[in-house]
């Protein structure tokens, strides 16, 4: 009996013991590691840089002054996104805990807001998520910076009112630069808040999330502390997003019929340009910022022949005006090419089913998550290197809770493969001009930021010269057989 209660005690000592022991582990230093990469005379090398692999790391504590909720109710988790194909319009979304008016006051005058727009609100059927406020400003001058205020009233109090400010893309066409930052699988972490500092550091003009945001998995308070904790970037910079796997959510009080009804948080919380572009929903949509087309794709919805993303996207490409917007990216989350042992493979369906499009119609980038790992591959179309094809560039290193992926599935590295590291940070990507790009991945070594890789990039849209693509083998479905309710 003694030795019984002897064992309960330890047991109890040893539950109290296990987050400490859990803190200790995840704070230990890890062995420096080098990254992988080829000569240095190269055009696609990185540079040879030691850092320390960084292990999984925890979600910020819910007090955190960056993620604590608005004592009063008022605005807050703000986010900026285009709302049109051309970067005229734009949606301003916030979260509230308190009865407001969907109002927004702006002007290209600092405090002087004479402008005024409304929307609506809605939130979750099963979730009292506050109120979920969008409201879309049109009419906006290209390469301007806007001021804008929410929250009704004269009221000075910055728990009632938030006010910040934009700057609006510059127009389509060839003439035009911008700066892109690029992240994906971000997360919540003081990892992630590494990263997030570095990019509000970059100067990039627009945000594109690859996905994975919040890492709530169906907890969704913590898509609340993911606003929160954004908000600092997104109510000033625009965020272009596709949805990674971490956003799959249902609303259990519905019968879930169609594609769009898979994504219920990030559905209700956040806005893209979908119905200007023919889409269904934000599921998958494109919009031109300045010189560059940018095609958002679906890894979790269906995109083999005769779906309607595979059509939605063959018809997108076709009508993609080169000599208006250069350069044609597109953003993703399951990469097509991948030499980790994570995801291997996993992106097969995609590649096989619209890989040749991307180089029958020369897209420049394809940026894909989910691998929480840097990887950028040569231009590539089936595994071969091809100069008339897109570079493929893995970017789900954000800093993420689950930690970076550590383990090659390919071995040694193979030469279309130019480098790979397992270590968190972020891209950019620069638009010089229509025939020139710069890309940069900013690793997070030392809370600093190091720039591990950089190489330019040749725009396709001058490469006329290319021949059509031998058209691969694919599985034949016939159209009866699959679901077209979307």
């Amino acid at each position: 009996m003694r030795h019984r209660r002897r064992h309960r005690c330890d047991q109890a000592t040893m539950s109290q013991l296990l987050p400490l022991i859990s803190l200790v582990l995840l704070l230990l230093p890890s062995p420096p590691v080098r990254g992988q990469w080829l000569d240095p005379e190269s055009k696609y090398s990185g540079h040879q840089t030691e850092y320390t692999r960084p292990n999984a790391d925890l979600d910020l504590r819910l007090d955190e002054p960056d993620i604590a909720p608005n004592p009063l109710g008022g605005p807050e988790q703000v986010f900026i996104s285009q709302a049109d194909h051309t970067g005229t319009a734009f949606t301003i979304s916030w979260s509230s805990n308190r009865s407001m008016g969907s109002r927004v006051f702006y002007s290209n005058q600092p405090s002087s807001y004479d402008l005024s727009a409304t929307g609506g609100s809605s939130s979750y059927a099963d979730y009292t998520s506050g109120n979920l406020h969008h409201v879309t400003i049109s009419n906006l001058t290209y390469s301007t910076r806007y001021y804008y205020r929410i929250g009704e009233g004269g009221s000075d109090d910055r728990h009632l009112v938030f006010a910040s400010e934009f700057v609006t893309p510059p127009p389509p066409g060839p003439d035009s630069s911008i700066k892109f930052a690029i992240v994906g699988d971000l997360g919540q972490t003081y990892s992630s808040n590494v990263t997030l500092s570095h990019i509000e550091q970059s100067g990039a003009q627009y945000l594109l999330n690859v996905g994975d945001f919040s890492y709530a998995d169906g907890y969704q308070p913590r898509w609340d502390t993911w606003g929160r904790f954004m908000t600092r970037y997104t109510s000033k910079v625009p965020m272009v997003f596709a949805y990674g796997n971490h956003e799959i959510e249902f609303d259990n009080a519905v019968d879930a019929v169609k594609p769009h009804d898979g994504f219920l948080s990030p559905n209700t919380r956040f806005s893209a340009p979908w119905q200007s572009c023919g889409a269904v929903a934000a599921i998958y949509y494109s919009l031109n910022v300045g010189p560059v087309h940018i095609i958002s794709l679906n890894s979790y919805v269906g995109i083999t022949k005769y779906t309607p993303q595979y059509n939605w996207l063959l018809s997108d490409l076709e009508h993609v005006d080169r000599s208006v917007t250069p350069w044609v990216i597109i953003i993703t989350h399951v990469p097509w090419y991948n030499t980790y042992n994570a995801h291997y493979m996993e992106g097969e369906v995609v590649r096989s089913a619209v890989e040749y499009f991307a180089r029958k119609y020369r897209v420049d980038a394809i940026f894909s998550g989910h691998v929480h790992a840097y990887e950028r591959f040569k231009r590539l179309y089936l595994y071969e290197e091809d100069e008339c094809a897109p570079v493929y560039i893995t970017i789900g290193d954000g800093g993420n809770r689950e930690g970076p992926a550590e383990r090659f599935q390919v071995i040694p590295k193979p030469e279309t493969s130019v480098y790979r590291e397992p270590s968190f940070g972020y891209g950019s990507l620069e638009i010089i001009n229509s025939s020139l790009a710069r890309w940069q991945w900013h690793r997070n070594q030392d809370k600093g930021d190091v720039i591990a890789d950089s190489v330019l990039i040749e725009s396709l849209a001058g490469m006329n010269s290319c021949p059509l693509p031998p058209q691969p083998s694919q599985p034949r479905y016939d159209e009866h057989e699959l679901l077209q309710s979307y």
